[in-house]
């Protein structure tokens, strides 16, 4: 047996031997059985015949010679151990007025939001969503804290805004908290339109950036797993809100504020960008909702929809075209998608690959799988995931003397191919077995290939959701309105 946990050089070895990703793998000497489904369906087909699976084994297994393949071999090397997260040891960073309870961030912007009950006030002619009173949160604090003295509750509502900043004022001009009539909002609706802000991180960072985003991955996936069905797999996003871990995950997220993706070096830059994007897209779906299917709904969803990574504010158009596709254009605009002084030009990848487009999830039925990329075996793992979806005969068919593509083609062909009729010639190198040779012969017959796009479905495993509204991203909003003359 050969452990990826205790072993992950291995990775790329399974990888080269197997073409899956996922473990376990199995293997009978050098034979490749499969995964664990195709090894019961290989022992049932085994005893079927009329030999028991024990005397196969025997026979053919354990009789024979072990595989020479170097591949195969149980490493001597000894095994990695699995570090823990690095402790948090200001979690507990709150002291209450009564100088000895001590509550963490998330804890307290619960108790927040529970006593604050924040509300749409209107200023002229501004209305600011969820906000409050400096007056309302001084007579909450002293109702709730145990405080006796209104100036003492201004001192903790300072200490709030000012050490660990879960209260600002609602146009942040004001860097006080007065008890007036003054408008405040928490820090987790301060900042809609950024997924990860739930609260502003001071806490360590953990230096294993792939680490971190593995953990939130196995957190969100509890969350996800709580609102799937399990007949039909489909997941009621509009309901994660109330999973137990919601809030745990909203606070966790809020960690890559301190991520540098400029100090990766390219393939960790390029898996954490892919493991990033496909995370956040399901976070996405819980917390603003999904966009309807009209190009321009699903536009100004992947265009205003953000997150904070070590202080750049990346939309996923961002991510994508910025940073993975190394600023090209996206395929709606004439120009990159960072401008020449954008700052966060430095984080696009050099020599971008276009096999990410085989990784890259948006939600949309017709995207490739989730899968997880590691920066050690990423070319590997995106070889395995463009072969593994040219395989697909919705994506990739040959029919009619005709070459039938997935849309992501025609939108990305520029990344592909430097014209539709070049592409087949690089599609090809996708493919394997007899769709492989039956391209190849096309493309050996020097004749010019009929391609069709097929059309790309954008619906989505959702069987519960939020409709998408750009106005759920804005703090403020105008209204002309009841205004008092």
């Amino acid at each position: 047996e050969i452990s990826l946990t205790t072993h992950p050089d291995k990775r790329n070895d399974m990888l080269s031997l197997a073409d899956r990703l996922t473990v376990p793998q199995f293997f009978f000497n050098e034979q490749h059985i499969g995964g664990a489904d195709d090894l019961i369906a290989f022992v049932d087909d085994i005893e079927k015949k009329g030999t028991p699976f024990q005397n196969y084994y025997e026979k053919e297994i354990l009789g024979r010679k072990f595989s020479t393949d170097e591949r195969l071999q149980v490493p001597t090397t000894p095994p990695v151990q699995i570090e823990p997260p690095p402790p948090r040891p200001n979690e507990k960073s709150i002291v209450l007025p009564d100088g000895t309870t001590k509550m963490s961030v998330l804890e307290m912007t619960e108790k927040l939001r529970n006593i604050l009950t924040p509300n749409d006030l209107r200023f002229n002619l501004t209305i600011y969503k969820n906000a409050f009173t400096g007056i309302k949160a001084v007579k909450a604090f002293m109702d709730h804290f145990g405080i006796e003295d209104a100036q003492k509750a201004v001192e903790f509502g300072n200490s709030l805004m000012k050490e660990h900043k879960l209260l600002r004022h609602v146009a942040d001009d004001h860097h006080k908290f007065l008890n007036e009539g003054m408008y405040y909002r928490l820090q987790c609706h301060a900042q809609p339109s950024v997924l990860n802000s739930f609260r502003i991180w001071n806490e360590r960072i953990d230096p294993d950036a792939m680490s971190l985003l593995k953990r939130l991955k196995k957190l969100l996936g509890n969350i996800e797993s709580a609102v799937t069905n399990e007949d039909d797999g489909s997941v009621d996003y509009a309901s994660a809100y109330k999973i137990k871990n919601y809030p745990i995950f909203e606070d966790a997220v809020c960690e890559l504020q301190g991520v540098d993706i400029g100090a990766m070096d390219r393939n960790t830059r390029l898996a954490f960008g892919i493991n990033l994007y496909n995370l956040m897209i399901k976070y996405a779906f819980m917390k603003v909702g999904i966009g309807s299917s009209s190009a321009s709904s699903r536009n100004t969803f992947f265009s205003n929809v953000q997150i904070n990574v070590g202080g750049d504010i990346l939309s996923f158009n961002d991510l994508e075209h910025g940073v993975l596709r190394g600023n090209a254009k996206p395929f709606y605009s004439l120009s990159a998608q960072f401008s020449r002084n954008d700052k966060r030009a430095r984080l696009a990848i050099d020599n971008p690959d276009c096999r990410i487009h085989f990784a890259l999830n948006c939600g949309a039925r017709s995207c490739p799988p989730v899968k997880n990329f590691t920066a050690d075996a990423i070319d590997e793992e995106l070889r395995i995931v463009a072969q593994s979806f040219a395989e697909q005969d919705d994506q990739v068919q040959i029919s009619d003397g005709k070459l039938h593509l997935t849309k992501i083609l025609s939108w990305f062909r520029s990344d592909f191919a430097p014209s539709n009729k070049e592409l087949p010639n690089k599609v090809v190198t996708f493919l394997r077995g007899k769709k492989k040779e039956k391209l190849q012969q096309m493309i050996d017959d020097s004749k010019s290939i009929p391609i069709v796009f097929n059309e790309y479905d954008w619906g989505t495993n959702a069987s519960n959701f939020v409709p998408y509204d750009n106005s759920i991203l804005t703090v403020n909003s105008k209204s002309l309105s009841n205004i008092v003359k």
